[in-house]
């Protein structure tokens, strides 16, 4: 696998969706807002919604992509920690994915069921947030144990690895901060750095010394 192609794809997905989600989402994500205000905004703009939550679908796969490129590249394959941290990546996917989909599809549906809309659209939004959430923190834990493996391999430079491990710390509250946008977006940033400076790399060390 060519790890800074996988830096670049991830580097453009998350940069796109967290562009595309600040500039265009963000009436219909005010679950604090007055419910009329976000329901219009969403029944009229469900397209732009839905487009939001298939660029998240696709960070989401660049985000598999980068540390599973890292992983088999740096990382012994046969050890267990390899086959926990594989099977824990695809758990935190799975979650994050369904949270996606219940926004991006059952939500513009319980907007416009008219009167029951008010009871029913906070039971949607939690059952999005919860499985986003353990996705998250599922998704912070496996990036900081990988990056923290890769760390100690010593077979990369540490500077932009501490970017990784950071990133996954602060992805793993998530759960119990119900979302909040500022450890979020440290984790985004930490991930952003970390994965763009890798994408300038034209060429990275050897796995092993022994390889050419």
């Amino acid at each position: 696998m060519n790890v800074p192609n996988a830096a670049r794809f991830t580097t453009v997905a998350f940069l796109g969706a967290a562009l595309y989600t600040w500039l265009q989402m963000w009436p219909g994500l005010d679950f604090g807002g007055a419910f009329v205000e976000r329901q219009t905004w969403l029944l009229l703009h469900s397209g732009v919604w839905r487009l939001g939550w298939w660029l998240w679908l696709l960070a989401i796969f660049s985000w598999m992509w980068l540390l599973v490129a890292l992983a088999w590249s740096y990382l012994p394959a046969h050890r267990m920690a390899a086959m926990l941290q594989s099977g824990l990546m695809v758990i935190a996917a799975v979650l994050a994915i369904a949270g996606v989909t219940v926004w991006m599809a059952v939500l513009p549906v319980a907007f416009g069921l008219g009167d029951t809309a008010e009871n029913l659209v906070p039971l949607v939004d939690a059952v999005a947030m919860s499985l986003v959430s353990a996705g998250c923190f599922m998704g912070g834990l496996v990036t900081s144990w990988i990056a923290w493996d890769l760390i100690r391999q010593k077979a990369l430079a540490r500077f932009w690895l501490w970017l990784l491990l950071l990133a996954g710390l602060a992805l793993t509250p998530a759960p119990f901060v119900a979302l909040h946008p500022y450890p979020l977006a440290a984790a985004l940033g930490f991930w952003l750095l970390g994965s763009l400076w890798l994408s300038t790399r034209r060429r990275l060390p050897s796995p092993f010394s022994e390889w050419p």
